[in-house]
């Protein structure tokens, strides 16, 4: 049953904050009535209200991405906690593209590697995998993400780890 909220989670975020937008660093979401919580060095951390109750998500922008000549669209790392569905601190990426049919998206974090699984232009761990790959965010000070593009493009996006632990756990308490 957690499976299917999960799922359901998963196709309702892309719906609430598919259209981002980046001003000057900082990241809004253009959910109706979703608000900035608090702003930890790069991370953020937003409260939104949608007919299913509220949810709560830290999101953040890379902080350098290869190529730099390459169109794509919105690029962001979400974490995640919807109550009424007993979600709490689901990892999302959107990688800004359609990604190649049987490829593998991969973080790295230090020496720690993960694989994850796309849906369209988002990418998701395996709930199984979740907690380590949080407690590797919270221990590094960076996150490398991998894909690899519908067009067979290589991409890569760094992402400052800075201010993840304090914005997880407003995340978490924003909505509890």
């Amino acid at each position: 049953m957690q499976a299917l909220f999960k799922n359901f989670t998963r196709i309702i975020m892309g719906a609430l904050i598919s259209t981002p937008l980046i001003f000057m660093g900082m990241v809004t979401a253009q959910a109706a009535d979703s608000t900035v919580i608090k702003r930890f060095n790069d991370w953020t951390v937003y409260k939104a209200k949608t007919k299913d109750g509220t949810l709560c998500f830290a999101a953040s922008t890379p902080k350098d991405i290869e190529p730099k000549n390459v169109r794509r669209g919105d690029i962001f790392f979400y974490v995640t906690t919807w109550p009424k569905f007993n979600v709490q601190e689901e990892v999302s990426v959107k990688l800004g593209y359609p990604l190649k049919a049987s490829s593998t998206p991969s973080i790295t974090i230090g020496a720690k590697n993960f694989t994850l699984y796309d849906k369209g232009e988002r990418a998701y761990i395996h709930s199984s995998l979740e907690k380590n790959l949080l407690a590797a965010m919270k221990a590094g000070s960076k996150m490398v993400i991998k894909g690899t593009s519908k067009r067979g493009t290589n991409t890569t996006d760094i992402y400052s780890l800075s201010g993840v632990t304090a914005a997880l756990k407003a995340t978490v308490s924003a909505c509890n």
